[in-house]
């Protein structure tokens, strides 16, 4: 499996989550990434805590989002930033802004919207254009409603990734 650098930035151009994962394939949703238990990762240009359970990313092709699919081994089994889209600046390299925003699906089913208040804060701090506003303020709602209905690629697709990483 090649390696891919995963960089999440805050606008302008600051470092915030980073990881070292590993391609897994693509398919009609987006690229999918490996994430094994005891992957690097860092905040900033600090190392933290390597990651503690499997999980697999799924760039999209095209949308305001990038899905962290853990299955049902955590506190909850999907996480969805909302973001820029992702740009793959190089092969082995995509970046995409953290626009604070994330979807969440707990292990009982609920499903939740985090960090609104760093989002408000945020569209002043870093500027965020009216683009960005609206982008961030749209992709929650389609990925709320897209949970809610159980769309794909967020449950059967993501699972099918993240066994394949376990069989990997």
């Amino acid at each position: 499996m090649r390696p891919v650098t995963v960089q999440f930035l805050k606008n302008p151009d600051l470092l915030h989550w980073g990881f070292a994962a590993n391609f897994l394939g693509e398919d009609d949703y987006g690229t999918w990434l490996a994430v094994p238990a005891g992957t690097e990762r860092w905040k900033g240009e600090s190392h933290v805590r390597p990651s503690a359970e499997d999980a697999v990313f799924c760039s999209p092709h095209d949308g305001w989002w990038h899905l962290h699919y853990n299955g049902h081994t955590t506190r909850f089994s999907h996480f969805v930033d909302i973001v820029t889209p992702p740009v793959w600046v190089s092969a082995n390299r995509y970046e995409m802004i953290d626009l604070d925003l994330d979807v969440v699906v707990h292990q009982d089913g609920t499903i939740e919207v985090e960090d609104e208040d760093e989002f408000e804060l945020h569209q002043i701090q870093y500027a965020y254009s009216p683009e960005m506003i609206k982008g961030a303020r749209e992709e929650t709602e389609r990925i709320v409603v897209a949970l809610q209905a159980r769309s794909e690629p967020f449950f059967d697709t993501a699972q099918s990734w993240l066994r394949r990483l376990r069989e990997a």
